[in-house]
């Protein structure tokens, strides 16, 4: 399921002309993919969001349409990281186990289920040791709009984090 979530996150960012490809740390680092925008966006030349794809089936769902997921310790402390170099953010892609994942009409190739993306930057840490449950908005859709709103909101420029120094006493 891993593999298919990840190509499905390539098609639809290929077919909203997004640059995609997977990181060089083969997921050393929690990033299988990485989505960027060819071009300015809110002041940032070729924003870049390095994304972790998560693929499951029968998803629990909030009274607002969310999906809720049980996201592993280690990679929600990733994820949730203010400091990174680039922005990272968590792709849930959920599928129908009824039916088959891809359909083929006579008007083309259907890939069949919902995905959703969630930046965790800046969220808090948890005491759980195994499992975090997080809520992914249902209007964080994984498609072209859904995929610009992500690159525009996580995938801007950052300054640089400065540690507190106190001139008087560092002198």
């Amino acid at each position: 399921k891993g593999d298919f979530g990840e190509a499905w996150l390539r098609v639809v960012a290929a077919g909203h002309r997004l640059l995609h490809g997977r990181p060089t740390t083969l997921d050393l680092e929690r990033a299988d993919v990485e989505v960027v925008y060819r071009g300015e966006l809110n002041g940032t030349q070729n924003p870049c969001v390095k994304v972790q794809v998560k693929t499951a089936q029968r998803l629990d769902r909030d009274d607002d349409g969310a999906l809720l997921y049980d996201l592993d310790v280690q990679t929600y402390d990733a994820l949730r990281a203010r400091n990174q170099g680039v922005a990272r953010a968590l792709v849930v892609i959920e599928l129908d186990d009824e039916k088959e994942w891809v359909a083929y009409p006579v008007d083309g190739t259907l890939l069949r289920g919902r995905g959703a993306w969630l930046s965790l930057e800046g969220h808090q840490e948890t005491v759980n040791t195994t499992t975090v449950r997080v809520r992914i908005p249902a209007e964080n859709s994984l498609d072209g709009d859904g995929l610009m709103k992500l690159l525009a909101g996580t995938g801007y420029r950052r300054s640089t984090p400065v540690a507190a120094t106190d001139e008087w006493r560092d002198s």
